[in-house]
């Protein structure tokens, strides 16, 4: 019911958004225009991971930055650790692996979202536990959730603040998301609107 109300509310935001576009000169880019869309759909679709799901971690990630690099070291447009790197590439069985492959887009597209499938594979779709442990680290989430299972089922049991901020802002984004292109027959989806709202709703959550 709670989450009902969320979508009614950002339902007439965007109503009165679509409703000034025209007048106001506000509006990012079109949220599918995504430089690397090529890359998203060929990879998720071969791994098994909804596409949209992949643009909004990896808007989180990096920003869309191909160059972004972590002050932890992640690397790239899915900020994937070198280690990490290293053993997707030999699951993967891709010869003469190098760190510096991790700079190419599409291998860091690709070894992102294979990544994210293991996650949702060994947590069985679960999308918090697999969201929190794509951002710190398997070992820390298997080490919270032993502590207490209901880590599963509520962001807000995430001990450590920036992956509880990581995994709401994700999730939420994500819902909007899927719930505009679950319609996107009856609405203008591509209005600038769209994404423009989105983008707001993300970095208030986070």
């Amino acid at each position: 019911m709670k989450e009902f109300i969320i979508i009614v509310i950002i339902t007439l935001v965007i109503f009165i958004l679509f409703r000034l576009e025209n007048k106001v000169k506000l509006f990012s880019e079109i949220f599918n225009e995504n430089p690397y869309e090529d890359y998203i759909v060929k990879y998720a679709d071969y791994f098994g991971v909804d596409s949209l799901l992949v643009k909004v971690v990896m808007k989180r990630e990096s920003n869309l930055s191909h160059n972004a690099v972590s002050n932890k070291g992640a690397v790239g447009l899915m900020q994937i650790m070198p280690k990490t790197a290293s053993e997707i590439a030999k699951q993967l069985n891709i010869m003469n692996y190098s760190d510096n492959k991790l700079k190419e887009v599409e291998i860091n597209i690709m070894f992102g979202i294979y990544y994210l499938r293991k996650l949702l594979n060994y947590y069985n779709d679960n999308l918090i536990l697999s969201l929190a442990a794509y951002n710190a680290g398997l070992g820390n989430v298997e080490n919270w959730y032993s502590k207490n299972r209901m880590l599963a089922e509520k962001t807000c049991e995430i001990p450590f603040k920036e992956t509880r901020s990581y995994v709401r802002s994700i999730i939420f984004t994500y819902k909007i998301y899927k719930f505009f292109y679950a319609f996107k027959d009856r609405i203008c989806f591509k209005s600038k609107s769209i994404k423009f709202f989105c983008e707001i709703m993300m970095f208030l959550i986070k």
